[in-house]
Formats: structure tokens, sequence, C-alpha cells
């Protein structure tokens, strides 16, 4: 299989809190194969611009195309595609947050959905057709640049953005709780859990085990220590513990997905 990636990462600060990257891939004389891709803790926008592509949750029983553009928020169960033939995709990974800023909506309702981009914004649909009519991967992020500069001059929520800005540095220390957050800000338990719910798309509780689990994806990449360690430098109580959480989002053990996992956090591939 002959394949290509591109990446850019904003430079513009404001752009960059929002934006983590674009990036483009294009697979050439692709077999048919299934690809999981687990739990990432990232928002995307994702642009199909060829192939045959359909994509399905847990089981296969519901298979559906995969439309030209996709919005796919927080997942915490794995998500997977059926391909075959030349793929290209071009995609806008966003701090799960910029949702909201974007959409106006509130970041929860895209959990675990695969939405066609154009019933959430009709721009969408007439981004997909810029994006497919050009071939220089520059000119491309060019498009989507301009695309995000718009929807950000439209927002409803610029006043809002810095104090999520700031709380969203704060969620990646090491030790935070909702009375934490509670004191420092001076927010009333229940306007905590609504940001929670509105701009994380999941209740605080929820948000600190999905912190260490997706530390303990990288570390898995990204280290050569062993499961043992990796469970207690993320914040598990035990080996069990770690194994439990680990399976509950990806429906595998992590011993499973080190030895399965390829090149791309969370990606495995499978022949058909």
């Amino acid at each position: 299989m002959n394949s290509s990636s591109n990446i850019f990462f904003p430079k513009d600060l404001f752009i960059r809190s929002l934006v983590k990257c674009i990036w483009r891939s294009h697979e050439r004389d692709v077999i048919k194969r299934y690809e999981t891709i687990l739990p990432k803790g990232n928002a995307e926008i994702i642009f199909n611009l060829c192939g045959n592509i359909s994509y399905f949750g847990s089981t296969a029983d519901n298979k559906q195309a995969f439309p030209k553009c996709i919005i796919n928020g927080v997942n915490d169960s794995p998500f997977n595609l059926v391909k075959e033939g030349e793929q290209v995709f071009l995609g806008i990974q966003l701090n799960v947050y910029a949702l909201k800023y974007l959409f106006n909506i509130p970041v929860k309702e895209f959990n675990n959905n695969v939405i066609d981009g154009k019933l959430v914004c009709k721009k969408l649909d007439d981004l997909w057709y810029q994006i497919s009519n050009e071939f220089s991967f520059e000119k491309q992020t060019m498009l989507v640049l301009k695309w995000v500069y718009e929807k950000l001059a439209a927002s409803k929520h610029f006043i809002d953005l810095n104090p999520i800005l700031h709380l969203h540095s704060k969620l990646h220390l090491n030790e935070f709780t909702v009375k934490s957050l509670r004191s420092e800000y001076n927010y009333s338990e229940r306007h905590v859990r609504r940001l929670f719910n509105n701009w994380f798309g999941m209740n605080v509780e929820s948000f600190i085990q999905y912190k260490k689990y997706l530390k303990a994806l990288h570390l898995i990449h990204q280290s050569t220590l062993n499961l043992t360690q990796i469970a207690c430098d993320s914040g598990y109580y035990d080996q069990s513990h770690f194994i439990r959480e680990f399976k509950s989002l990806t429906n595998m053990t992590p011993k499973h997905y080190q030895q399965r996992m390829s090149r791309l956090l969370g990606h495995i591939y499978y022949s058909i």
C-alpha cells in the first residue's frame, strides 16, 4: 500500500487554542480492510475527498456510508471504518470545546456521534467543494482557515472563551476536583457541572477518568514502560483498575492494544 500524509499546525495563538492541527491522508491501492479508531479525546471535522467508505459503532450491524463531511465529538467507545480503494481524507482536529464556539451547540450533543456536517453548518458543504477542487494541501489549508476565521467572527461566545481556555489549562494539571474548581473560580457546583457538559461534553468525574485513560494511551505509544508502570503513572489504583477502565472505553485490554497498535495513536487495522 502506498500512502502519504500532510499536517499543518496553526501559528496564530488564538486559532491554535481551538484548532490543534489540519491534516490530510492519502492512501492508494487499499485492499478492503477494517480500521478501528479508539477514543482519543479530540473533536474532528473530517472531509471525505475520495473512496468507498462506510462506518459503524461497536458492531457492524448498522453500517452507513461516510458522507462528504462529518463532525465527530468525544467518543467513549471505538469507531470503525470499512475502507476499500483509494482514500483521501482532510481533517480539522479540534480541542473539544471548539465545537460549541464554532457551532453554538453544547459539546455533549456531539458525543459518540458521526454527524453529517451539512446538517450542522451548510457552509461545510461549500467548503467540501472548494477543498475537493484543490490539489495543493497548502491551498486546502488556507480554505479551511478562512472558514474558521469566518465562523469565529460570527460566534456568539467570544466573551466566554477566555474563562474556558483558562479552565482547560487547569485540567491538564495532575489534581483537580469539583471542590477545587469551585474554590478557584468562585463557581457553584451546579455551574461547574453545566460548564463541563456544555464545553467539554461530560461531567467532571467522567472527565477525570477519561484523562487518565488518554495519558495511558499516550504512554503505551511513546514510552518503553511496562503496563504496570504505565498504570501507576496514569493515576490508576492498580493494574486491575487500569485494565477495567481501559477496556470500558476500548473493548480491549491494554495488552491487546499494545500488541495490535499501529504507528498512529489509537488506530488499529485489520485485513478482511
